[in-house]
């Protein structure tokens, strides 16, 4: 289990965004794009779309990802999406939103907001920038030491944090520092600065949620992270947000 959430911790989405845009990887998926999404399109009533769904395949969404396979079509989240305006119900995105620039973050709302129909909820999925703060002002909570405790065990990052650092009460330091910029993240909000930005760039209502739950039952349940990270390490760090437009 432990060399499994090593590897996962030193995948990085951004790395992946990076690749996937080179010219002949990006015509392969849009080979078979069009495809995916008219066929998903055509054939459900309650259209839903994933961003950026990683192995997360879920059924009755329309699943997108830079790494496009058989049954996921290639979406980049920070260029115009090849889809027709005020086509879907539902978008939600985990833990991406942070591996992006604060333009392809506009993108991704901007097109959000033209895609969806009329009361159509994005949700977004995303490390806070207030857990980071707080874990800034109040180390020694037990929460926050625990959590500062499993990052430095477990992140590649921290290895020599770990070997080399011993005062074990300076740690949560290279905490902080290393979720700015590891894993390829490029721009991390808190709950305002993101319902700014929504609310200028097409949503009318911007409601915080806690992981898994919402009063909308297409958005129930349907967070992953937690499978990937310890489940109370994940409801720590991870905001969820929904965009109405």
């Amino acid at each position: 289990m432990k060399e499994t959430i090593k590897n996962l911790l030193k995948f990085s989405v951004y790395g992946a965004y990076s690749d996937g845009r080179t010219k002949k990887k990006t015509r392969e998926k849009l080979n078979s794009q069009k495809t995916i999404i008219s066929n998903y399109i055509s054939n459900h009533k309650v259209k839903k779309l994933q961003i950026g769904c990683g192995a997360n395949i879920y059924e009755g969404w329309l699943n997108t990802d830079l790494q496009s396979k058989e049954s996921i079509a290639f979406l980049d989240a920070g260029n115009i999406f090849p889809m027709e305006s005020e086509t879907f119900d539902y978008i939600y995105s985990e833990h991406l939103f942070e591996h992006l620039t604060a333009d392809q973050q506009i993108n991704m709302l901007s097109e959000g907001a033209r895609i969806l129909k009329k009361g159509g909820i994005m949700r977004i999925a995303t490390p806070s920038l207030d857990f980071l703060f707080n874990l800034y002002e109040n180390p020694q909570t037990d929460m926050h030491s625990e959590y500062t405790e499993w990052t430095v065990n477990h992140s590649p990052y921290l290895q020599s944090v770990k070997e080399k650092v011993e005062n074990k009460e300076s740690h949560y330091c290279y905490v902080i520092n290393n979720f700015f910029k590891a894993w390829g993240h490029q721009m991390i909000h808190n709950f305002k600065s993101l319902e700014r930005l929504a609310l200028q760039y097409g949503y009318k209502n911007v409601s915080s949620c806690k992981v898994g739950e919402s009063t909308d039952e297409h958005l129930k349940n349907v967070e992953r992270h937690g499978t990937v990270i310890p489940s109370k390490m994940n409801l720590l760090e991870t905001m969820v947000v929904e965009l109405i437009k």
